[in-house]
């Protein structure tokens, strides 16, 4: 048994090394490692950016490119503010909450993972879970999705441990939940096409739960489009147009249990998505289901 989710979160993570995303035109290229300045490692941006800043802003960069490291040299101010701006540490954004283990706190979201520009799950060396102040929201039309945007605040409420293709994983450290209101989990065998219902935080900052239909559910599905979810709430589709970016995550309940979570929008009709097995994201979390509490 599990606590349903539905709120809104914010998620930072760390790849444990500085990347190139893009070529910079003085030297330093998409895909290169930055490990070093004038010697000293670095892993994070903040740190490149401090000690690119030094001096004259002539540096020797250690870079590993192609498994073998090479040495670069920057040539002034403006080179440096190029390779920063094309690096990155890491990523953030915000999500919906899946779950919570009352027994420990931990959790589940997102349905599916943060990933780099090729699709693929960023490494995470370290990542927290932080509050989120919605800034606004954009209604979803067809070719345009919506989406919810958010600022994340400084406020770590928890750790993320693993992020997966079927969702991050981790343990919240503030706030508490109310055992009593854990609900079963279902099988992906449980699923079947008809009525169901997610729960959402998209006006207002409320946790609501809006009228869903589940069809076309491919049980041998392990990733992260099991089934089509197609939003029937008047009150949902008036609001967002359905289902936009920031929702995923968002638990989706069938008679009284939870079956699996919201991963995507259908670009051509924000009133449909997919969703993820419940059972897919507990497998990604190395939580085997009868050991759920």
């Amino acid at each position: 048994r599990l606590v349903i989710g539905g709120d809104v979160f914010g998620a930072r993570i760390y790849q444990g090394y500085i990347s190139v995303e893009e070529d910079t035109a003085c030297g330093v290229r998409n895909g290169d490692i930055i490990r070093k300045v004038d010697g000293e490692a670095v892993e994070i941006l903040r740190d490149l950016a401090f000690l690119l800043d030094k001096d004259d802003g002539v540096h020797t960069l250690t870079i590993e490119r192609g498994g073998k490291e090479v040495e670069y040299r920057t040539d002034g101010k403006d080179s440096c503010h190029r390779i920063v701006a094309a690096s990155r540490d890491g990523a953030a954004g915000i999500g919906t909450v899946t779950y919570i283990n009352p027994t420990d706190m931990s959790f589940g979201g997102l349905g599916h993972g943060i990933c780099d520009e090729t699709g693929n799950p960023l490494h995470l060396k370290s990542g927290r879970v932080t509050g989120v102040i919605i800034g606004g929201t954009k209604k979803g039309e067809k070719g345009h999705p919506g989406e919810l945007s958010g600022i994340l605040t400084d406020r770590t409420s928890g750790e993320i441990k693993s992020n997966t293709g079927c969702g991050i994983f981790g343990k919240l450290t503030d706030g508490r939940v109310d055992k009593s209101a854990a609900v079963p989990i279902a099988t992906r065998d449980e699923v079947k096409e008809g009525a169901a219902s997610i729960v959402s935080t998209v006006k207002n900052g409320k946790k609501m739960t809006y009228a869903v239909e589940i069809y076309d559910i491919n049980k041998g599905e392990t990733g992260t489009k099991c089934f089509k979810v197609r939003v029937t709430d008047p009150a949902l589709l008036a609001i967002m147009g359905g289902i936009v970016r920031g929702m995923s995550g968002s638990p989706i309940i069938q008679d009284g249990k939870l079956v699996g979570a919201v991963t995507h929008v259908m670009i051509n009709d924000p009133t449909e998505g997919y969703g993820i097995f419940i059972e897919n994201m507990l497998n990604a979390a190395q939580m085997p289901m009868a050991k759920a509490s």
